[in-house]
């Protein structure tokens, strides 16, 4: 039997998944150390590319920021477009709160702050995108403060208090340590229902 033919080489997806993984380990840097401590040729190194082979995947430092603020945007919008099954506007948001917490911890996806080093171009953008995820969230606490599942008041800090933990989350979570991503996300969750239900 004829063996099977092997995929043709595809050159943009080798330099696409490339070009991920050196952002994964550059926002993986930048929570470790910080984005103006951690150098390109730390990056590189860790990647096991030259300084300059690392700058034919990204033009500059602030573009790979930029990037790792777009990755977390990108997977917590396709997160947000799940279809959450639950009695009340709570039920549906500690679903989605516990993705967004397997999310970060499986994925290498980090939630990075550091937005005012982006120039302004990127920095709109950044803000724009972040604010359009909080709105979506905001519109969900509301629900619940109409179904009674949500204790009332300012919808905005219900949400700045709970995902101001998953931006904390990157500054200690060690994938190689003892807590797993899912007992994570339970255990956030948890703090998570008790600080704003009704």
């Amino acid at each position: 039997m004829e063996a099977a033919l092997k995929e043709p080489f595809d050159r943009e997806k080798q330099f696409a998944t490339k070009r991920q993984a050196v952002i994964l380990a550059a926002g993986q840097a930048f929570r470790r150390r910080g984005y103006h401590n951690a150098s390109m040729t730390e990056i590189a190194k860790t990647l096991g590319l030259t300084k300059a082979a690392l700058y034919y995947y990204v033009r500059n430092k602030e573009e790979v920021l930029y990037e790792c603020h777009l990755m977390a945007y990108e997977a917590m919008d396709e997160i947000l477009r799940t279809k959450y099954d639950g009695a009340t506007a709570l039920d549906r948001l500690e679903a989605l709160y516990v993705d967004f917490v397997n999310m970060l911890t499986a994925s290498g996806v980090s939630l990075l702050t550091d937005v005012n080093s982006l120039g302004p171009e990127n920095k709109l953008d950044v803000l724009a995108r972040r604010g359009k995820i909080e709105r979506k969230i905001i519109r969900l606490v509301k629900e619940g403060q109409k179904d009674g599942s949500i204790r009332s008041g300012d919808a905005r800090l219900h949400v700045f208090f709970f995902m101001g933990a998953l931006n904390w989350l990157n500054a200690w979570y060690d994938a190689s340590g003892r807590l797993k991503g899912e007992d994570i996300a339970a255990h956030f969750a948890v703090q998570m229902r008790a600080g704003i239900r009704s």
